[in-house]
């Protein structure tokens, strides 16, 4: 299937100053990472938080310039910011963010802020927008009366359902959603998660959605990729990376993961912390907290290399761990 985003080989490099005179220290948030997401499908990017996965979606949406490697929308370059293609491409790109609260105007309506992209796109007459509020108020679960309220009067189950009626507005190709149910309770997750699965059937949506909840993410993916410290470390069918994880940080993460009956994966508690991005440890990142390190790990890095059920790995021991797997 031809990738509707493609992200081939992006860096992003930031520079943490240290006191007002002092030189900047390079801090790579992205590493040379590849991602494809299809019309329709879902990709799913986990890690701890600080590995790199909320910039990375910045860098899908253009939001962010990559200092290094290219975005691909529909097969062409992402426009130059400002011109005219730029503001089309806008409209077929949103961002769900993880506080609705946040995301949204206190001062207006959930109608008029709905509203809004419709407005700056120029899409549709006043009544055809009208029509189209009311449409996407029930898509997303949210009675016709809510639309003149403000948003510190909603819950926020419904707020985050406002936004996603927001972002829809302008009928998106794709969805980047940043956290967008870890503020909510358990069971207020579950139901944006159907929702947006049921959305996606009916509208053929491509999403990427970055959370630190494997369980949601396991719920809602077609494919998974793996971060830690700016780099993927593990990427496949979301099926096969949660059924038999291959690198000693995705086996680590699985194994958190809450289940019913027996554990296939006995639990792995990692020691430590991530290393500090600007201070990145020679060879392979992970070594410092990998029980699984070899004398190779500590001086070369590891190549993203595809294993022979079709995912990609990032560790010196990827066939032994993927054999002793299956």
């Amino acid at each position: 299937m031809t990738p509707l985003l493609e992200m081939q080989g992006v860096s992003r490099v930031y520079r943490a100053r240290r006191g007002l005179f002092g030189t900047g220290t390079p801090v790579r948030a992205v590493d040379h990472v590849s991602l494809q997401v299809a019309p329709g499908r879902t990709l799913g990017i986990v890690g701890e938080s600080g590995c790199g996965k909320s910039t990375a979606g910045r860098l899908a949406l253009g939001l962010e310039r990559p200092d290094s490697g290219a975005v691909q929308f529909r097969g062409a370059p992402m426009a130059a910011p400002g011109t005219a293609a730029w503001r089309a491409e806008r409209a077929q790109m949103q961002l769900v963010f993880q506080d609705p609260l946040g995301a949204m105007d206190r001062r207006l309506t959930i109608a008029q802020q709905v509203l809004e992209p419709l407005e700056i796109h120029g899409i549709g007459t006043a009544a055809e927008r009208r029509e189209r509020l009311a449409t996407l108020l029930r898509d997303v679960g949210l009675r016709a009366d809510l639309a003149e309220r403000h948003p510190h009067q909603l819950s926020g189950g419904q707020r985050q359902r406002a936004v996603l009626a927001r972002a829809l507005a302008t009928d998106p190709a794709l969805l980047v959603c940043d956290e967008p149910v870890s503020a909510l309770d358990v069971s207020i997750q579950a139901q944006i998660v159907n929702m947006l699965t049921d959305l996606q059937a009916a509208r053929g949506i491509a999403m990427i959605f970055i959370s630190h909840d494997l369980a949601v993410v396991r719920l809602i993916s077609h494919e998974v990729a793996v971060m830690y410290l700016g780099r993927i470390v593990e990427q496949g069918e979301a099926e096969a990376v949660f059924a038999a994880p291959i690198h000693p940080y995705a086996r680590a993460l699985v194994s958190a993961v809450p289940v019913s009956g027996p554990r296939r994966l006995e639990r792995i508690v990692l020691s430590g912390d991530p290393p500090n991005p600007a201070q990145r440890p020679p060879g392979c990142a992970f070594h410092p907290r990998c029980a699984l390190a070899l004398a190779r790990c500590r001086t070369e890095d590891p190549d993203l290399v595809t294993q022979s059920d079709g995912r990609m790995v990032a560790c010196h021991r990827a066939g032994e761990l993927a054999r002793a797997a299956a």
